[in-house]
């Protein structure tokens, strides 16, 4: 009976850590293809700069700051899937496919900058270049709550793995990036949008709402605590 019961744990021991190694060589090969996605999506953007016949001022300096803006919204949600990985990331069904729809909304932010760089100006007509433009708030929007997402419901799902630290770092990045969805989704709706010259009120929404999920967050983590 002892010798039943010594195999079983064993078969048991060598079960989880291969169940261990698959989950870690998943989210190695899952990391990877993420990296590769950005990496084409960033040099598509590159490519897309359009010239016209004369070197002209002004629509360098535009695609230039657009270029730079992408890079480092890109840059900075690369940053942020790392966190994910190292810190939150379970192999499950939900968390890939959030993973999925944060990449796709990544791609698909490189497809909004080169419609509003297109249909943005001159002398494309003013309906065009509203919806050029609420593309890309509504796509940043859905992209920031998928990655707000993740981070909450990792740091549900390993609760019981991570320290309380981590686990409060988690949910307080979580409550930052949906607040930060929401004002970028309310200021496509409420504001006048048309052309470039939206793009203006992108980064005070986003600085508002990272403020007040901070806030929000460090009061409901707080009233959460026991005692």
């Amino acid at each position: 009976m002892a010798d039943a019961a010594d195999r079983r744990e064993g078969a048991a021991r060598v079960n989880a850590r291969h169940a261990s190694d698959r989950d870690e060589r998943y989210a190695t090969r899952l990391e990877s293809f993420g990296d590769i996605v950005i990496g084409f999506s960033l040099a598509q953007l590159a490519l897309s700069f359009s010239f016209g016949p004369h070197l002209d001022g002004r629509m360098l300096s535009g695609e230039l700051t657009a270029f730079f803006w992408t890079f480092a919204m890109t840059a900075w949600l690369w940053l942020l899937y790392r966190r994910i990985g190292e810190d939150y990331f379970v192999p499950r069904a939900s968390m890939v496919a959030l993973h999925m729809v944060g990449l796709a909304g990544i791609v698909l932010l490189i497809f909004g900058v080169q419609l509003v760089m297109h249909y943005g100006t001159p002398p494309a007509p003013p309906d065009e270049a509203q919806i050029a433009v609420v593309f890309y708030f509504v796509v940043l929007a859905l992209t920031l709550a998928a990655c707000g997402t993740q981070f909450a419901v990792g740091a549900w799902m390993r609760r019981g793995s991570i320290d309380p630290e981590t686990s409060r770092r988690g949910k307080l990045t979580a409550y930052r990036l949906i607040a930060m969805a929401v004002c970028v989704l309310a200021t496509a709706a409420v504001l006048p949008l048309h052309g470039m010259a939206a793009t203006v009120f992108l980064l005070p929404s986003m600085a508002g709402g990272s403020i007040i999920g901070r806030l929000v967050g460090s009061f409901a983590l707080r009233r959460s605590v026991p005692g």
